[in-house]
């Protein structure tokens, strides 16, 4: 067995950084604000979320450390549907490019058991450093409420963590 001690360790090229692959590089938490979203249409469990077939929740900035890394995403809070019984429900993220990273479906048969969870994860492995993640929903019932009840007040947060990995 070995013991490797150091006091410093020098990156190969100045500004590069130390990189090992696997860690995190660097970590972003996004409180996505409090916003009721108009729904229209219809929504099947089929139906892969797109930007084109789905409504905006809110955008993120996230600029990347290094191009060749991926960001890895955990998308968690509460969505009330004021309401809606027997209504197919999605929330999707996207990268600004349409990559999808990853969803959570529900088919809220109950009203007056709100708001419900949508948590999930996902990771975007494009490339380039500036992104745009984009949070999207879709609901056969009128609307969905993100970061607040029926009453509109603010307890139940919308968060999504960014974590940028070194590959």
């Amino acid at each position: 067995m070995s013991i490797l001690k150091v006091d410093t360790i020098n990156e190969k090229t100045s500004g590069n950084g130390v990189l090992i692959p696997g860690h995190v590089i660097q970590t972003k938490l996004w409180y996505v604000t409090p916003v009721v979203v108009s729904t229209s249409g219809t929504w099947a469990a089929s139906t892969v979320p797109t930007l084109a077939n789905t409504y905006s929740v809110g955008d993120y900035s996230f600029t990347k450390k290094h191009s060749d890394s991926k960001v890895i995403a955990t998308v968690s809070g509460h969505v009330d549907h004021e309401n809606t019984t027997g209504h197919p429900s999605i929330v999707a993220l996207l990268e600004a490019g349409g990559t999808f990273m990853g969803a959570a479906y529900r088919h809220v048969t109950r009203q007056g058991n709100e708001p419900f969870p949508y948590c999930f994860s996902g990771e975007d492995t494009t490339s380039g450093t500036s992104k745009t993640y984009k949070l999207r929903c879709h609901s056969s019932g009128t609307s969905m409420r993100f970061g607040r009840s029926n009453t509109n007040n603010s307890s139940h947060v919308y968060t999504v963590v960014f974590m940028e990995i070194a590959q």
